[in-house]
């Protein structure tokens, strides 16, 4: 049911399709990361040049529904709080398509025996991206649900920070050149900010839910 944004439904599609497009961002990342530690790099690249199409597509969407937020009849109250909703999304595909940037700028040189750490880091970034864009949805078609999906953004958050402490730990204790060991960290704090970026939208979230319930 869309309750509040029942005479918005055309709108309301369109932030779906909006944060299907954040899903699709968030797996184009994974798998460009997967490719670049395969050392896949023809790979690795096309999967670069379809992010950077989805992030084009995702901000002329975002456009296209800012520009319809301000001529429907959304309370100004509900206004603001989708409008911030919009801009944490954005900015999680803003930071999947950095990353894979990066990658394909400085080429850091992941020692093989974090790969396996590091992929499964990027996993939980992305399952926390997954809930806050499951808890997204709820919003609009049953507030009452959204509180489910928060508590496994800050499970995947918690999850993914501590899988970033525990590779920083390992990397600093090898026998590597320490600007390496920095290069490194780097991404590895970069990957662990997707689900900072999930957990700080879900606490606007939590907010704007509330204020619907009450």
């Amino acid at each position: 049911m869309f309750s509040l944004f029942s005479t918005t439904k055309d709108l309301v599609m369109k932030i779906d399709d909006f944060i299907d497009l954040v899903g699709e961002s968030v797996l184009h990342f994974r798998e460009g990361m997967n490719l670049y530690l395969e050392k896949d790099f023809e790979g690795f690249q096309d999967r670069f040049d379809i992010i950077v199409k989805v992030e084009g597509k995702g901000d002329d969407m975002r456009r296209d529904i800012e520009a319809q937020l301000y001529v429907q009849t959304l309370i100004p109250e509900s206004r603001e709080d989708v409008l911030i909703l919009l801009e944490g999304l954005d900015d999680v595909i803003d930071h999947a398509k950095a990353i894979l940037s990066d990658f394909k700028i400085e080429t850091p040189e992941i020692p093989e025996s974090l790969h396996e750490k590091l992929r499964k880091l990027a996993g939980l970034s992305v399952e926390c991206a997954n809930a806050l864009m499951q808890a997204s949805r709820s919003y609009f078609y049953d507030v009452n649900s959204v509180k489910d999906s928060l508590h496994r953004i800050k499970f995947y958050e918690s999850e993914s920070d501590y899988a970033a402490r525990k590779l920083k730990e390992e990397l600093f204790e090898m026998e590597i050149d320490l600007a390496r060991k920095l290069h490194v960290k780097n991404f590895i704090r970069a990957i662990d900010q997707i689900a900072d970026f999930a957990e700080d939208t879900s606490n606007h979230l939590s907010i704007a839910a509330m204020k619907r319930i009450v």
